[in-house]
């Protein structure tokens, strides 16, 4: 008898406008690049993305850091003790937005939100210019990794 493979990854899209989902960007893919970054980092604990619009997020933004702005993502590191490792919430409004500011596509920027998330509850953080560098150098090679498998352009 075969099992079916539990997923360690959770997607999920909450209040999302229309024309705010990534092209070539779908919940499988997504799935498989968490699962990549879960096994460069040897971590066996599930994950839950959310994606949604700057609606929801400014209002998760102001109930939880005191923001009352729309950010591009939130990530609620849920601790080592836990069943779950974390969640990373993303505002696809945000993202499509940031994506030409920074001469990305929208797939793309939303790749980076996603690495940028997923260090975040792996405890990487960036107040300090030792830390930012360390952040930013681990989320580099997630990104070179997720290139090499195709998973990104």
């Amino acid at each position: 008898m075969k099992r079916n493979k539990l997923s360690k990854v959770s997607v999920s899209y909450d209040k999302i406008l229309p024309g705010f989902k990534p092209p070539r960007l779908g919940p499988a893919k997504i799935k498989t690049i968490i699962e990549v970054l879960l096994a460069l980092e040897k971590i066996k604990k599930p994950v839950s993305i959310v994606f949604t619009g700057n609606i929801e997020i400014k209002k998760l933004n102001r109930l939880y850091r005191y923001r009352n702005t729309p950010t591009d993502v939130l990530s609620f590191e849920y601790g080592k003790d836990e069943m779950l490792l974390g969640e990373i919430i993303i505002s696809l409004e945000t993202a499509k937005k940031q994506a030409s500011k920074y001469g990305n596509n929208f797939a793309k920027e939303t790749v980076i939100l996603l690495i940028h998330g997923f260090y975040h509850i792996n405890g990487y953080k960036h107040y300090r210019k030792a830390d930012y560098h360390k952040m930013q150098k681990k989320e580099k090679s997630a990104f070179a990794a997720l290139k090499s498998k195709g998973l990104v352009d």
